[in-house]
């Protein structure tokens, strides 16, 4: 039958009916499970669009965990994330996405965490007794995803699906709340908190960043005194990789000659990247991260960062340690890929168009004035990240789950 449809058809309407039928379906379930299992007080279900433990549930998560709260920890995993005591807390409960479990463990829960608007992929509608607090992935980035910047009706959909039933959204900045009330949430309460995920990016315990360095250079064989720079470049819908085209070896050489030290150079690649990189293609100093789980627990090691528009770089500037973008096809991007809050040339790092500008740039690299350009860039934006957002966000979720 399947394939008499397609012949008459065409295979997308014949995906257009099967997904509007498993739809339904999930409606259905979802309506019938809901009744029969009560919220409970203290569990909280985290929903990060990756399935993998990091960006700012975990952040939440592990503040949670350090601050000794009774709580029932549920985080929501996918198809192929890894799990047990290597990736997760013992504390927490791992629950595939979409299985029965996972609708139980949704519906009883107390509070939901969400960074992205995975809530309503899954088309839960949640409780009244219920909080649904939104994180987002992203902090002072450059590039829109509201509906000024989005064609994906389906996605648009949903997103303000999410901000209806939003109870809490978390934010770093003046910047971003503007950003929150000019689409999705207008008038959703704003916890000005920082950015749980960001709090490792400033954190003070020189124990805990060591341990983590020798953890990450174990994984992936880096000598202990190798200096560490990290390329990691957004996506591009039409999967050209031609704007990913480092010159490695001279730019080794130019961050040999400009901050002295023997260098490694780490890639890491978005997930809608990497399967089309042949990996053999690359020189030995040149190591593949794109499989490391948390970016933020590699932006807190390395001493050089270099993106194109991803906004990773601008939590990276928290640290005020030297960073660089590297956009090719910046007039392209603009017009095709993404629309933009401000050029690149508005943030404090260097910019270039070419590996020639990348160079110069590296090597002209002025640290008192890329400091002070951080210092203005953020206090502009009206940054409060300060590396305590965890304790926070933990703290006023207990008052939620206690109240």
């Amino acid at each position: 039958m399947s394939r008499f449809l397609s012949a008459i058809f065409g295979a997308g309407f014949l995906m257009t009916i099967i997904k509007k039928i498993d739809s339904a379906i999930k409606l259905l379930f979802i309506s019938l499970i809901k009744p029969f299992n009560k919220v409970q007080k203290n569990k909280i279900i985290f929903l990060n669009f990756t399935g993998n433990y990091d960006c700012n549930p975990k952040g939440i998560c592990d503040g949670i965990i350090k601050a000794g709260y009774d709580a029932d920890l549920v985080w929501t995993t996918l198809k192929n994330t890894r799990v047990g005591p290597l990736f997760f807390p013992d504390q927490v409960r791992p629950v595939r996405r979409n299985s029965y479990e996972f609708f139980k463990e949704l519906a009883s829960a107390k509070v939901i965490v969400d960074n992205g608007i995975s809530t309503a992929f899954v088309r839960y509608h949640k409780k009244r007794s219920q909080y649904l607090i939104e994180t987002w992935h992203g902090s002072l980035g450059i590039k829109k995803f509201g509906r000024s910047a989005n064609n994906d009706k389906s996605w648009l959909r949903k997103a303000a699906r999410e901000g209806r039933m939003t109870s809490f959204i978390i934010s770093n900045s003046d910047m971003e709340d503007d950003i929150y009330r000019e689409d999705f949430w207008k008038t959703t309460p704003i916890w000005k908190f920082g950015h749980p995920r960001n709090d490792i990016l400033l954190c003070d315990d020189k124990e805990k960043i060591a341990a983590l360095n020798k953890s990450i250079r174990e994984q992936y064989d880096i000598p202990g005194n190798a200096k560490l720079c990290m390329y990691a470049p957004t996506f591009r819908d039409n999967q050209d990789l031609r704007p990913y085209m480092l010159d490695y070896g001279r730019m080794k050489e130019a961050l040999k000659t400009r901050f002295g030290g023997e260098w490694v150079i780490l890639t890491r690649y978005h997930m809608r990247t990497k399967k089309y990189l042949k990996w053999n293609m690359f020189p030995n100093y040149v190591i593949n991260v794109s499989g490391y789980p948390d970016i933020q627990e590699l932006m807190a090691i390395i001493d050089v960062g270099i993106t194109d528009y991803s906004s990773w770089i601008c939590e990276y500037m928290l640290r005020r340690k030297p960073g660089f973008t590297f956009a090719t096809d910046s007039e392209n991007y603009a017009e095709h890929e993404r629309t933009l809050f401000f050029p690149l040339s508005a943030l404090p790092f260097p910019t270039a168009s070419d590996n020639e500008q990348l160079i110069r740039n590296i090597l002209n690299f002025d640290e008192k004035k890329f400091v002070k350009d951080c210092d203005a860039f953020l206090k502009d934006k009206g940054s409060v990240d300060d590396g305590h957002a965890s304790e926070r966000t933990a703290e006023a979720i207990r008052k939620l789950i206690e109240a």
